[in-house]
């Protein structure tokens, strides 16, 4: 087998029959090549926890659903599915990369002091340097300290020491050790390592000298030899989202999109998840998050269950309240990821429509806006890049109107994209 081999396939995609594209491509046998395959929807299955395996098969074709991202089917042999809003057009991995960072770490873009940078560039790096810095700073007024033993060499003696050091102190002073309240721990480390690391990838000056002062605020100590995921001491627990941050940055997730640093299992995701996070906090960066509320609970009905009486919730993925000339309105948007094109149609589904005016009568809302994402197939043809956005139907029900829109993806990660699509999703609403 080759040493390097890599698929592509598109998630919902017609079914292709990858295991005999692999088997004539390497010298992996076709009942091995399927096995690789089944065993790799059984992974991302469990990854996910998903109900059934997103891999479906039928007469040896084989179509991916409900998932995009890198997986490795054996050594040297790799697949990637990449998101049906995305395709196989160019630049559709770093879109895809930028896309499950922001998911990953929502925060980039939703808080206040982030707004106008996110606003100026759309740059991984820079939009990463930039929350990192910020994040830093916000947390200084407690800094992120633990309890250690250090080694040190005193004429004072304030810890635990031989007795014949005190005969013999040496020229520093007396060898001891001592128990100090110290900014020397491993958190600094990985944060200290992060900055140090991000900012010559960096391509805006200004954030690449905050992140080398982050760098230099915090003490020298050696880089992390080991990076894991822990929780933070709760009297520190302000710093977690700093910590989680940084190590996602030291793993690969800070630079440009490098496909030896891609396929780690958090680069696996549920697209429609992907797409409710891009929706919600582009939606809050546009507006502010104090005039955006996601995934509030209202109260439709009441549940009897026996002798039990409980409340039916809904939960709309945002509710966002529009300040403007004309006065303030709210406005429900709820994220759809599901098929909008029908027998090559633009439509509503009757579910979507149902789910809808429960939200409005849950909300006491009577605007309702579904934002679908264009279907890459569709953007080369019809210059639906991001920055489109298009309304292509309205269902008006008892004063409730529904509006569907449908909003370009591709090219998010070029400069300006994620500025783009957060004004386009800002005018539809």
């Amino acid at each position: 087998m080759r040493s390097w081999q890599r698929y592509t396939a598109v998630e919902y995609a017609k079914p292709a029959a990858l295991a005999e594209q692999i088997a004539k491509t390497s010298d992996i046998p076709l009942g091995k090549a399927r096995e690789l395959l089944l065993n790799a929807g059984g992974r991302v299955r469990g990854m996910l926890g998903l109900e059934s395996s997103p891999v479906a098969v039928n007469a040896d074709r084989f179509q991916f659903q409900n998932f995009a991202g890198l997986l490795v089917l054996a050594p040297g042999l790799e697949l990637e599915v990449a998101p049906k809003f995305l395709g196989s057009t160019q630049g559709w991995r770093e879109d895809f990369f930028l896309l499950a960072t922001l998911s990953h770490h929502g925060r980039l873009l939703d808080q206040e002091g982030l707004k106008s940078s996110s606003d100026a560039t759309s740059d991984l790096a820079t939009l990463i340097g930039r929350s990192l810095v910020e994040m830093y700073w916000r947390n200084q007024r407690r800094p992120l300290r633990s309890y250690r033993r250090l080694h040190q060499k005193e004429f004072a003696i304030e810890g635990e020491f031989e007795p014949e050091d005190l005969v013999n102190p040496g020229e520093e002073g007396f060898d001891q050790q001592v128990t100090a309240f110290t900014r020397l721990n491993p958190y600094n480390a990985v944060i200290g390592a992060a900055a140090a690391q991000l900012a010559p990838v960096v391509p805006d000056a200004e954030t690449r000298a905050r992140l080398e002062r982050v760098a230099r605020h915090l003490p020298r100590q050696p880089a992390p030899s080991r990076l894991k995921d822990q929780r933070l001491p709760s009297r520190t627990r302000g710093w977690q989202p700093t910590y989680d941050l940084s190590l996602d940055i030291l793993r690969g997730l800070g630079g440009a999109y490098d496909p030896k640093n891609a396929l780690a299992p958090g680069f696996v995701m549920q697209t429609w998840q992907v797409w409710e996070h891009l929706v919600t906090i582009s939606v809050r960066s546009a507006l502010g998050g104090k005039n955006v509320s996601a995934q509030s609970g209202r109260v439709l009905g009441k549940r009897y269950t026996g002798s039990n009486l409980t409340d039916l919730n809904v939960y709309p993925d945002v509710i966002a309240t529009i300040h403007s000339e004309e006065g303030t309105r709210q406005v429900i948007i709820d994220a759809k990821y599901k098929g909008h094109i029908e027998r090559g149609r633009l439509s509503v589904s009757n579910a979507d429509i149902y789910e809808a005016l429960a939200f409005a009568r849950a909300a006491s809302i009577k605007d309702v806006v579904l934002a679908y994402p264009c279907i890459a197939a569709e953007v080369s043809a019809s210059n639906k890049e991001v920055g489109h956005v298009a309304e292509f139907s309205r269902i008006d029900v008892e004063g409730v109107t529904i509006r569907a829109i449908e909003l370009g993806v591709c090219g998010i990660s070029q400069r300006g994209g994620l500025k783009k699509f957060c004004s386009a999703i800002c005018a539809a609403v």
